[in-house]
């Protein structure tokens, strides 16, 4: 949206002034994403959504990758990350001055790495990507389910690969959390993370509770339940994704995400690519009649 993209800017510029991105009071991200746009300032205004539609490209190309080592055709790879690089929506959202395409990329390596049994590589992007964005760490439990029974060291639940991957995982949040909160103390954690465990969207919000939160701005007793409620659903299906389905690692992160968008108590138009770039990867393992092809669409 534009307040996003200007709470970004604001961020931007107050890092590149030496203060803290922060002191736009909706500045809601890591610092690390103000640093990283620091030639907006410097260079020109449009770096920022260069950097996030060649983000695009680079999820286009990983999509490709991603089911080319899966065993797919070229062509049937082409049409996967066709699906991706032509679709309205992504190239909508990162033209308008929206970051999600750098996490889109970030989680595609972790997912790419663990495909390819770099369990150290796939901890580093995965952290990265729960840096940007809290909900990555959902991807946690299938992934390292998959490097204990999926790879070289299957069949046990604690093997080198997911101590690797656990360790590497950590070991960037420790560096990162800490880098920062020395930096910016209590108010980056709060901010980058906690805020959104309570964050209440009732104006642009896709939720299937947006009404209830609206109401429940109204009725102050039975907020605190209501919030707990809504978070069962989405929990507990996307832990049993995680169980069922984490052989098939690319079905299961896209179900897991479809849920997590769908059950969350804030869902805006951003949050389609959380899915939007997963689902090109498991496509050609889709088994859908015609009729059934018409009705999903």
């Amino acid at each position: 949206s534009r307040n996003e993209n200007d709470e970004e800017s604001s961020g931007i510029n107050a890092e590149y002034g030496g203060n803290s991105p922060y002191q736009r009071l909706t500045y809601r991200y890591t610092p690390l994403l103000a640093l990283l746009l620091q030639p907006n300032v410097v260079l020109a205004s449009w770096f920022g959504k260069l950097l996030f539609v060649a983000g695009d490209i680079i999820i286009g190309h990983l999509t490709y990758l991603l089911l080319t080592c899966g065993g797919h055709s070229h062509k049937s790879s082409l049409i996967g990350a066709a699906m991706w690089l032509l679709n309205p929506i992504s190239a909508g959202v990162s033209t308008r001055g929206n970051a999600e395409s750098l996490l889109g990329w970030v989680i595609l390596l972790a997912v790419y790495f663990a495909k390819k049994e770099k369990a150290m590589f796939s901890g580093i992007f995965l952290s990265l990507a729960v840096h940007l964005k809290l909900y990555p760490i959902i991807y946690s439990l299938p992934i390292f389910l998959y490097f204990a029974y999926c790879t070289a060291d299957q069949h046990r639940f604690v093997n080198m690969k997911n101590l690797q991957f656990v360790g590497a995982f950590l070991l960037l949040q420790v560096v990162l959390l800490g880098f920062f909160y020395h930096i910016y103390g209590y108010q980056f954690v709060y901010e980058t993370y906690l805020y959104h465990f309570i964050r209440s969207d009732t104006r642009h919000n896709f939720s299937p509770y947006f009404y209830v939160l609206y109401l429940q701005k109204y009725v102050i007793e039975g907020a605190s339940i209501l919030r707990f409620i809504s978070f069962l659903p989405q929990a507990l299906l996307i832990f049993v994704f995680s169980i069922k389905y984490f052989s098939q690692l690319e079905v299961c992160l896209t179900l897991q995400t479809i849920v997590f968008v769908i059950f969350n108590k804030v869902s805006t138009s951003q949050y389609f690519l959380w899915y939007l770039w997963l689902v090109p990867l498991t496509y050609p393992s889709l088994r859908l009649s015609l009729k059934e092809s018409t009705a999903l669409a």
